[in-house]
């Protein structure tokens, strides 16, 4: 049986042509099953892809970007027969996939930065990195997110709970739906009309993670500042100097430890109640819900472990009868562009895959890896059906696909970002698998604030706020303020901007000196010096782009040695010269637009509204897998009027750097092609080409590159 199954293994890659062997055996055993799918269904897999259309694919799919021009040229110049496989580890150890994979699961686990507690979500970020780059095992990943409390500069995981804080049954309900592929959303108010779970499945499973509680920053022993107080005293007209230590207190403790809020999480014991309008017979509203799974065994806590321990347990464990299928599904669709089972996070106890052999193997092959992500995709990677040229028809909803050959799609926002970036500045893979250092240094400075307080004696704090008259409110001060915001606002209302700016750097000192008498009063002279020292020496929030990196705005030196050898004027010259250093800077602004020095995983998630990423449907990362691949204008005039085409086109770039070195209009036309399809052009496509730039000119390298950054082979994953 073996033998006759490789036998029509082979018959059918011979009868669709030459296809690159599989080297692994774990992806012969793939093309073995869709093999035999294929002859039931009386279906021929698609011809194997080309070398161009391979190298294109897998550096999107792995590295999340396009080659460079010099990339694409070695592969396609490579005689060594073994030159795929060694292609796709490479990718698999570059920091290209940390990058890309970094895009993928911040769309599933909806991460955000710009977030409550900001320096939670760029910790969050760093954590995901991080996790990425050491090819942490998937599972571990999970059970670490599920179970890490403390701070943010301990440990960048507690991100997850952080994300929903404050609301812990949707927060179940997203993680179900990620790790468990199943929605239960609709059960949290009421039995589920669709599927079998109940109000009451809902919230036990809620039980389990219902104790992660945000803790709002430091907490200060206020009943310190209360010892020997007489509360009835406080109350009178007596206590109003009482009153005010109080405040002076509380508000000077609240002025340091504001920047402490939504860094630190905590399980509790605390469980969820019933709703009050919980309406079926088997309990009452208000009930207090003790944890239960919702299928498979019970989470049982480890010895010396919390019930959230057993839940992560249970979660990840090989006998979960979902967790495997869940991620392999996830990667077979990530590669594949389709999943066995659609859609990745509906599966009920009905669901049945296109393919139960190949998914119950893609099951078997990812416990076998222990959830090493990398080992998984290789074996993926690795196989005919990968290699072979991409099916273009649409699968309509509900209609099933045999695996003929991968789908084709359009890139993600990321790739596309991630592919002008490249055309622009090079390779930057390594800048974007780094953490953000200024998230790393502001949290080592939290953390040492965060200890600089606990080890403070509450009543030498009370006693320091006393002493220099607190941070609390000062009436005359308060109104001086008003008055010169007033002042300000009728300043900038006029245009007098030299005296809206003088106003606001008075108000910045006004208010300043409470903030800064508060961290005397609170951490002492010397804690407060040295807070202060620590914050000047952290950095901005958002990197900047290293000059040498930045794209520059250049003469076209070609056109104006032309313009000279053509006997013109000394006048029409320098008409010339300036015309075009007026067309550089606008190159230059155009490209600095775009250009930035970073990928798309270096920057805040999800980008700013309007930014190009967003243009391209980039998830605005409020549910699950939220991006979009879908066209539309904005994207089609953003590529076609927006700055995009001039910051490649610029010589300082490193696509415009390439095309510089062109000697005439055909080995321009070839690194045109190289730099953006990486692949050269047809005889067809040169001989139209070759007539373009005689008409055209010096007009043609931008005529061209346009028209081919809206074709959909530049816009396509072939």
């Amino acid at each position: 049986m073996k033998q006759s199954l490789i036998c029509l293994t082979l018959a059918l890659a011979l009868s669709a042509g030459h296809v690159w062997s599989a080297p692994l055996p774990e992806s012969a055993k793939i093309d073995e099953i869709l093999a035999k799918a294929w002859q039931k269904q009386g279906l021929k897999p698609n011809a194997p892809a080309t070398d161009d259309v391979f190298v294109r694919r897998v550096y999107l799919d792995i590295a999340g970007r396009i080659p460079t021009t010099d990339e694409a040229e070695a592969f396609l110049k490579s005689s060594d027969p073994q030159k795929r496989g060694k292609l796709i580890d490479t990718l698999l150890a570059s920091d290209g996939y940390v990058s890309n994979f970094f895009n993928y699961f911040a769309d599933i686990l909806r991460l955000q930065t710009d977030v409550k507690g900001q320096l939670t979500g760029y910790a969050y970020a760093n954590w995901l990195k991080a996790a990425l780059k050491k090819n942490q095992p998937f599972d571990s990943m999970v059970r670490e997110l599920l179970t890490t409390d403390g701070s943010a500069w301990d440990s960048g995981a507690i991100g997850f709970y952080m994300r929903d804080q404050g609301m812990p049954l949707d927060h179940l309900a997203a993680t179900v739906q990620i790790f468990l592929g199943t929605r239960i959303e609709c059960a949290q108010c009421h039995n589920h009309p669709f599927d079998k779970w109940t109000q009451m499945d809902y919230y036990k499973m809620a039980a389990f993670t219902y104790g992660m509680d945000s803790r709002k920053g430091y907490s200060f022993d206020m009943k310190s500042a209360a010892v020997g107080v007489d509360k009835k005293k406080m109350k009178g007209p007596e206590g109003a100097a009482l009153r005010k230590d109080m405040q002076m207190i509380k508000e000077s403790v609240g002025e340091v430890t504001k920047t402490l809020r939504y860094t630190q999480i905590k399980e509790t014991d605390r469980l969820p109640k019933l709703p009050h309008d919980y309406k079926y017979e088997d309990a009452k509203p208000g009930e207090t819900v003790q944890a239960k799974t919702m299928f498979g065994h019970e989470a049982v806590a480890p010895e010396g472990g919390t019930r959230l321990d057993g839940f992560a347990s249970w979660m990840t464990g090989k006998d979960n009868p979902r967790f495997t299928t869940v991620i392999a599904n996830r990667l077979w669709k990530k590669v594949m562009g389709m999943g066995l089972i659609e859609p990745v996070d509906e599966l009920m106890d009905s669901t049945v895959p296109s393919n139960q052999e190949l998914m119950t193997y893609l099951e078997e092959l990812m416990q076998s890896k222990d959830y090493n992500l990398k080992s998984f995709l290789r074996v993926l990677y690795n196989s005919d059906v990968y290699q072979r040229m991409p099916s273009t028809k649409d699968v309509m909803l509900g209609d099933t696909y045999a695996f003929i050959g991968p789908l084709m799609r359009r890139m993600s926002a990321e790739q596309m970002w991630d592919s002008v970036a490249t055309l622009i500045q090079g390779n930057m893979d390594a800048e974007a698998a780094s953490p953000n250092e200024s998230a790393e240094k502001r949290l080592d400075v939290l953390g040492k604030l965060y200890d600089t307080l606990s080890e403070q004696n509450p009543q030498d704090i009370i006693a320091r706020v006393k002493a220099m008259g607190g941070a609390a409110s000062n009436p005359e001060k308060d109104a001086k303020i008003k008055e010169m915001t007033a002042q300000m606002s009728e300043a900038r209302r006029k245009g007098d901007k030299e005296v809206a700016n003088k106003l606001s750097q008075e108000i910045k000192k006004l208010r300043g000196g409470d903030k800064g008498d508060a961290f005397v009063a609170v951490l002492g002279e010397e804690g407060a010096r040295a807070y202060q020292q620590d914050m000047k020496g952290g950095y901005k929030m958002a990197k900047k782009p290293d000059d040498k990196k930045v794209v520059r705005a250049s003469l076209d030196k070609s056109a104006l040695r032309k313009l000279q050898a053509s006997g013109a004027s000394k006048e029409e010259i320098k008409k010339k010269m300036a015309e075009m250093q007026k067309a550089a800077q606008e190159r230059g602004k155009s490209a600095g637009m775009v250009a930035g020095a970073t990928r798309a995983s270096d920057m805040p998630s999800p980008a700013p509204r309007g930014h190009m990423l967003r243009t391209f449907g980039q998830s605005d990362r409020e549910t699950i897998e939220n991006a979009s691949r879908e066209a539309a204008v904005p994207q089609a005039l953003s590529m076609l009027n927006g700055p995009v085409a001039d910051a490649i086109i610029n010589p300082g770039s490193s696509f415009g750097g390439h095309l510089a070195k062109a000697k005439d209009g055909s080995e321009q036309v070839n690194s045109i092609y190289l730099g953006l399809l990486s692949r050269y052009p047809t005889n067809n496509e040169r001989q139209v080409l070759d007539q373009v730039v005689a008409d055209r000119g010096d007009n043609a390298k931008a005529d061209i590159i346009h028209a081919l950054l809206n074709t959909g082979e530049f816009l396509f994953v072939k």
